[in-house]
């Protein structure tokens, strides 16, 4: 073999080596329990039926500092508390109610009903809160109680900084399912949410500064096939120019600039595109500072995909072409429906696997569920936010 070809291929695995390190499962359970305030409170949520063990599956993550916080979601009824912290007592990992056990009473529309995700801002210290205000949606009467909100939370502070009730004719009361965040940055500050919905097929603009909601529907958010799930994961570029999405029984990714989102009246067809096919169907996304990543539920792994470009420059929506996916990660069994990404502060990419198809199926045991993290030696998107330019840099370009 040529020795230039020999040399490149050294540097390229090398470099490679630099950029993917170890991969760890940090945590492990075959049972989900919390941090009772003590005992004859839990034995009552047992007698009661407020506590099915069965019924509580981890889906969401997101870190801040030294904290992990974690999601379950109230598909079913039994579950306790849908927004925890990650503590340690006695040994065990269990998780503890956030940010209270007051804020988690199922039917006071003033607490927490089902948080399937949220997001943090590592900038501010605030939580965004998406709540579905719907419960037991996976049974056969689910439970319309509340209307959904976002709540943004300062952690720092441990007090509600904003809170907003979706109006009926943007998100139903009836059928909605709020799924997964992201926050979009303008001059410095977080001005617009993007959530997406996995039951109505919809995406969702909150605008911050007039503290209002709107949606967009496109075909490019429903499934392939008549009977797969919609739209799902959801990723914003570290520039804050585009917005990546993904149905999960689809194998497309798309792409919408952010100008596009943030006027209510634009044509939203005029300015989609699919930017190519994903190597497996996914749920979650999430962007670092310089790749987008994805888990592969046909896979049972983690992919990345740099995703560069020709033209004037690799973030113009015109230039953005597919140059390389990889599986950077699997594991035939501990990596089963890889769900949520969340980032720290030390190059690593967390997420969790919680093998959804078993706890979708009743009849079988329970699932055995893992929260992981790989070495990938960037950060979350929003990190340095405030110090990015306060302009679109692509309609910088064009202007």
């Amino acid at each position: 073999m040529n020795i230039c070809i020999i040399l490149a291929l050294f540097v390229r695995a090398c470099a490679r080596a630099q950029e993917v390190g170890d991969v760890t499962a940090v945590y492990r359970w075959t049972s989900i329990d919390y941090d009772w305030p003590h005992q004859t409170m839990k034995d009552e949520y047992i007698r009661t039926g407020k506590f099915l063990v069965r019924n509580n599956v981890i889906t969401g993550i997101k870190l801040y500092r030294a904290d992990v916080y974690l999601t379950v979601p109230r598909w079913r009824s039994g579950v306790p508390s849908t927004l925890n912290r990650l503590v340690t007592r006695d040994g065990k990992h269990v998780l503890q109610a956030y940010p209270s056990w007051e804020m988690q009473e199922v039917g006071d529309c003033s607490a927490l009903q089902y948080v399937q995700s949220m997001e943090i801002d590592p900038n501010t210290g605030y939580m965004w809160i998406i709540d579905n205000g719907r419960t037991n949606t996976m049974e056969s009467t689910p439970q319309n109680l509340c209307p959904p909100k976002l709540i943004i939370w300062d952690i720092e502070k441990n007090r509600e900084v904003h809170r907003f009730i979706f109006p009926p004719d943007v998100a139903s009361h009836t059928s909605c399912f709020l799924n997964d965040i992201v926050l979009d940055y303008v001059d410095g500050r977080v001005a617009f949410a993007y959530i997406t919905d996995t039951n109505d097929a919809k995406l969702y603009v909150y605008d911050h500064d007039r503290n209002d909601a709107y949606f967009f529907q496109h075909p490019s958010m429903r499934p392939e096939s008549p009977d797969g799930t919609p739209i799902d994961g959801i990723a914003m570029s570290p520039t804050f120019d585009y917005l990546f999405y993904c149905p999960i029984s689809s194998h497309g990714l798309f792409q919408i600039p952010t100008t596009v989102l943030r006027d209510r009246h634009a044509d939203y067809g005029q300015h989609v595109r699919r930017v190519d096919t994903r190597l497996s169907r996914s749920d979650g996304l999430t962007y670092g500072q310089r790749n987008l990543y994805y888990g592969l539920l046909d896979l049972n792994g983690v992919a990345r995909w740099n995703i560069s470009g020709e033209g004037q420059d690799p973030r113009c929506l015109e230039g953005v072409v597919k140059t390389s996916q990889q599986k950077i990660t699997s594991e035939a069994v501990k990596m089963r429906w890889v769900d949520t990404f969340g980032w720290d502060e030390k190059g690593y990419l967390w997420f969790t696997a919680n093998d959804l198809s078993r706890f979708m199926n009743t009849a079988e045991d329970g699932p055995v569920m893992y929260v992981w993290k790989i070495f990938v030696n960037e950060s979350s998107y929003l990190t340095h936010a405030r110090q990015k330019p306060n302009t679109n840099y692509c309609s910088a370009l064009v202007g």
